[in-house]
């Protein structure tokens, strides 16, 4: 990122927190959908009753909204995104009894730091995911099945046999869609070493 860049998208969040501030609903609705995704990860890691985790994200924003006027930069309300998901968290398992000594002790010592890397690592690894298997579903036909049939677990012989082709048909189609998906994501490193992972190391025949 350029300083031009830099101060570009300085100058944009101090105008987003500064509409947010005002009431503005387009400007907190921006806030919601840059993080909400983020605290929703979050949650998930301690409470796994679906249901009680989406109310617990809702309270948090609702909470936000309130009292938005005490906000003075983004890095503000993410901070208190995140620790309000975590006391949110751990006072929704006291009620309900299900806090263990080992989930009370996690949250409690959880700085805000570790909590951004937790929803951090959560994030990217499902963008990673995603994009991977946005790519195999990019695919020809057939190398698009292979790979699938491949992830699945079966072997190059199965595999054959279930597609009633030769043994080296599966294993050129499985080469090409290899070097499909590494031509596609060579932006990602990440993603590229997903792909060899799932990809090249198969089970032998």
């Amino acid at each position: 990122m350029t300083f031009g860049e830099l101060v570009d998208t300085v100058a944009a969040e101090d105008f987003l927190v500064s509409e947010f501030r005002r009431g503005k609903t387009r400007a907190f609705e921006q806030i919601f959908l840059k993080h909400h995704g983020a605290i929703c990860y979050f949650t998930a890691e301690f409470i796994y009753d679906g249901e009680a985790a989406k109310d617990i994200v809702s309270e948090v924003f609702v909470k936000l909204w309130h009292l938005r006027e005490n906000f003075e930069n983004v890095k503000a309300i993410k901070a208190f995104l995140y620790v309000s998901a975590k006391n949110a968290c751990l006072n929704y398992l006291r009620r309900a009894r299900l806090v263990t000594s080992h989930q009370k002790t996690a949250l409690l010592e959880l700085s805000k730091e570790e909590i951004e890397d937790i929803v951090m690592k959560q994030i990217f690894d499902a963008e990673v995911i995603r994009e991977v298997y946005k790519a195999i579903e990019a695919l020809p036909t057939q190398c698009k099945r292979i790979v699938r049939l491949t992830l699945q677990g079966l072997n190059t012989e199965e595999i054959a046999n279930m597609m009633s082709i030769s043994v080296q048909t599966v294993r050129n189609t499985r080469n090409r869609a290899t070097h499909l998906l590494r031509q596609q994501l060579s932006g990602g490193t990440l993603a590229v070493a997903l792909v060899a992972s799932v990809v090249d190391v198969v089970k032998p025949v």
